[in-house]
């Protein structure tokens, strides 16, 4: 697998680009060397949505989320491992998102392989991801995937669909007041 010195590129079947700081919008799917699977209870939905939200200021941020019956994105920004300005300066100083998005689809696919008596992969091994560009691309992005259980005719409004984080960390709820509160985020320097 041919890689950069300093992992900003890699390539194993997609091309995968880091930047320092850089947010990703993560796509993982379902394997589907076994088509008929897929979400079809909600304890697995829930499975998945804490193993998100878990990551959450740990080693990234996540900006959003959407969890459908055979695939999910997220929105996640790798946070650097020291606390320090000059940190947000040298990719090599943040968490790996290869690292957190498998520790998402790790995670949720033990749970879900306890609590249904199966085994196997659960995810597809590679995540899609590409680096999101700026304000409005995140915006945009954001509605992409709030929208995409109305673009499947799963609800008419994506205020309605559970499995998202409108329903979560945009609800106004107050265990998500300050979710995106991270003191040193304001004193990027690079």
């Amino acid at each position: 697998m041919p890689r950069t010195k300093d992992n900003s590129l890699y390539w194993r079947f997609l091309p995968h680009y880091r930047s320092p700081g850089a947010i990703y919008h993560c796509r993982f799917s379902l394997n589907f060397a076994d088509l008929s699977f897929q979400f079809t209870e909600d304890w697995m939905f829930a499975i998945v949505e804490d193993s998100i939200l878990s990551e959450h200021k740990k080693e990234s941020l996540i900006h959003a989320y959407i969890i459908m019956p055979d695939h999910s994105h997220a929105i996640v920004q790798p946070l650097p491992k020291e606390n320090y300005p000059s940190a947000w300066c040298d990719l090599t100083g943040f968490y790996p998102l290869e690292r957190i998005t498998g520790r998402i689809k790790g995670g949720s696919s033990r749970r879900i392989h306890k609590q249904n008596g199966s085994a196997g992969s659960l995810w597809q091994e590679e995540t899609y991801d590409r680096i999101v560009r700026g304000g409005q691309d995140l915006e945009t992005t954001i509605d992409y995937i709030h929208n995409n259980p109305v673009r499947r005719n799963l609800v008419s409004s994506p205020e309605l669909y559970r499995w998202s984080s409108l329903q979560t960390i945009y609800s106004g709820e107050e265990k998500y007041g300050g979710w995106f509160d991270v003191p040193f985020l304001a004193e990027r320097l690079c």
